[in-house]
C-alpha cells in the first residue's frame, strides 16, 4: 500500500480507497476506518514497513470496506475501538450485521469471507450528542451523518483534516457507482447538506480524494442525484412497482450486473431507499390491494419540476 501524507501527523494509506490515520508519535497511531478483511494482510506489511503500531480505531459506519479489519486490529494491536452508537450495534452481534444483509441467514453472514469476523464490541461508544471524542490521548472532531448507514459519522483529526468515508462521493467513483446507495435517502441529502457548513483544512473522501474544497463537490452529487431520481422515476410504470422490479429495471437500464446474491441483495435494498424517498417526495404512493403491496407514480410526479432536491450551485 503507498503511504501518503496529508497535513501535519494525518496520513493515509491508498489501495483501491484511503484507509486514514492520525500519528500519535512516531509508532502509534489511531486508524479512521480498517478496510476491508481481505486487506489486512497487506495493511500489516505496510504497518510493519513504517514501523507503526495501530492503538486506537475511530469507525465511520459498518459497511464491510470500511469495518473488515476492526475486529482483527483489536486482536492483534489491542486497539481500542470506538463506534457511534448505531453503528456499533450493528458490528455487536450477528443480527444486527443482518439488518444490512437482509436476505441472508445468520450463518451465510458470519461465513462470508469479506466480512471476516466483524462481529466486535466498541470500547468506546460516540453518542449523538456528541461533537468531539478523546482517545488514545487525542481529540477527534465528530460530525453526524446519518443517511448512508444508521448512523454515520465523519472524524476530524487534531490536524484539521475531515475524514467524510461514505457522507459523499466525488469524481469518477460518483459516475461508477451508477447509483449511489444510502439507508435512508433523504438522511443522505440532509447530511450532505450540513457538511458545506463544516469547514477543514483538508477534506478526505474515501472513495477516493483528497481535496481544500468540497463546496463544488457537493453541487455535483446533488446535480447527479437530481438526474438519477428524475431516471429512476421514469422507471417506474404499471410492470415496475416493487423494490425488486426496480431493482431489475435499473441494472437493465445502467447496464449493470449483479455478481452474488449479496451483490443483488444490496440493489433491492438501494432501490427501496429511492422509492421511499420518492414517496416522501410525493412522487410514488404506496397501494395495497388483495394482501399485495407496490408503488405507483402520483399525478404530481409528471410535472416538470416535481423533484426539488436542495438547490447546487450556492456556493459558486
Amino acid at each position: 500500500m503507498e503511504l501518503i501524507h496529508i497535513k501535519g501527523d494525518t496520513w493515509a494509506f491508498r489501495d483501491w480507497q484511503l484507509i486514514p490515520f492520525y500519528k500519535l508519535d512516531d509508532h502509534r497511531c489511531v486508524f479512521l476506518d480498517t478496510g476491508m478483511a481481505d486487506q489486512m494482510d497487506a495493511l500489516d506489511a505496510a504497518l510493519t514497513e513504517h514501523e507503526l503500531v495501530p492503538a486506537g480505531i475511530i469507525g465511520s459506519h459498518a459497511h464491510i470496506d470500511h469495518m473488515g479489519s476492526h475486529a482483527r486490529f483489536r486482536e492483534k494491536y489491542g486497539a481500542v475501538l470506538a463506534l457511534s452508537l448505531g453503528e456499533a450495534a450493528l458490528l455487536a452481534s450477528p443480527l444486527g450485521l443482518n439488518y444490512q444483509y437482509h436476505d441472508f441467514t445468520t450463518d451465510e453472514v458470519a461465513a462470508d469471507p469479506l466480512l471476516g469476523p466483524p462481529i466486535c464490541l466498541a470500547d468506546r461508544i460516540i453518542l449523538p450528542h456528541e461533537d468531539e471524542i478523546e482517545l488514545c490521548g487525542a481529540r477527534f472532531g465528530i460530525v453526524h451523518t446519518p443517511g448512508h448507514t444508521l448512523d454515520h459519522i465523519c472524524v476530524r483529526t487534531p490536524d484539521g483534516v475531515l475524514y467524510l468515508a461514505d457522507a459523499m462521493m466525488t469524481g469518477r467513483t460518483l459516475y461508477r457507482s451508477k447509483f449511489p446507495y444510502a439507508f435512508s435517502m433523504k438522511g443522505y441529502i440532509e447530511s450532505m447538506t450540513k457538511l458545506r457548513d463544516e469547514r477543514a483544512d483538508r477534506y478526505v473522501v474515501a472513495h477516493d480524494g483528497v481535496y481544500h474544497s468540497i463546496l463544488p463537490l457537493i453541487d455535483l452529487e446533488i446535480r447527479f442525484l437530481q438526474g438519477r431520481m428524475r431516471e429512476i422515476l421514469d422507471l417506474v410504470t404499471d410492470t415496475v412497482r416493487t423494490p425488486e422490479d426496480l431493482a431489475a429495471a435499473i441494472c437493465t437500464a445502467y447496464r449493470i450486473h449483479p455478481r452474488d446474491h449479496m451483490d443483488l441483495s444490496y440493489f433491492v435494498r438501494a432501490s427501496q431507499a429511492y422509492l421511499v424517498y420518492l414517496r416522501e417526495l410525493g412522487l410514488v404512493e404506496f397501494v395495497l390491494a388483495d394482501d399485495r403491496g407496490w408503488y405507483r407514480r402520483t399525478e404530481r410526479s409528471f410535472e416538470e419540476r416535481a423533484i426539488d432536491l436542495p438547490e447546487p450551485g450556492r456556493f459558486r
